[in-house]
């Protein structure tokens, strides 16, 4: 997940694991690079704190509220329903047309449980870029667009750890179970 030349970075460069916001962001442009659920988790609190923030989406995923159901009962929940509730969260809580195309995922993604993230990523000083990385550069994070977006402070988010369920598109099995009936 790191991107090339990482290593010509001036700034800043951390794991998810490796800060606890409380002021280490006050006022610098901050980078999230990783995948939707687990920038839903860090952004929240690295936006209340930083002059800017842009999030480096690797891939979407479905979020839905959070409820006072357990995690266990949305791992038992058909699909079709479980996206039907996420695709309208989304529609309800992102009235952009563009960031909501964005936001949505492809064929098989995650679901994630969050409040604030779509609310988050509607702040001026937020900001999501889908473009693929090129390449960390001396002060920035460089797309393939040849864009540069300079950044004080690079976040690394995986998100093994904040997937609730793989949603597939009906009819498609996920690649798990693919793999599993090939081997059979």
């Amino acid at each position: 997940m790191i991107p090339p030349h990482a290593d010509t970075f001036t700034g800043r460069q951390l794991h998810r694991t490796a800060f606890r916001p409380r002021h280490e962001f006050t006022g610098e442009r901050v980078a999230i690079i990783g995948s939707g659920a687990a920038a839903a988790r860090l952004l929240p609190g690295i936006a209340a704190e930083a002059a800017r923030v842009t999030v480096f989406q690797t891939d979407a995923v479905w979020i839905l509220p959070r409820t006072p159901l357990p995690d266990a009962l949305l791992r038992r929940l058909p699909q079709p329903l479980l996206r039907t509730a996420a695709r309208a969260n989304l529609r309800v809580q992102v009235s952009d047309s563009w960031l909501r195309h964005r936001l949505t995922p492809d064929d098989a993604a995650g679901l994630a449980v969050h409040n604030s993230y779509y609310r988050t990523l509607r702040h001026p000083h937020c900001t999501l870029v889908t473009w693929p990385i090129a390449r960390l550069a001396p002060q920035g994070v460089r797309t393939v667009d040849g864009i540069e977006h300079r950044v004080d402070s690079v976040v690394y988010a995986d998100d093994a750890d904040h997937v609730v369920r793989r949603l597939t598109r009906a009819g498609r099995l996920p690649a798990s179970a693919i793999r599993m009936k090939e081997t059979a």
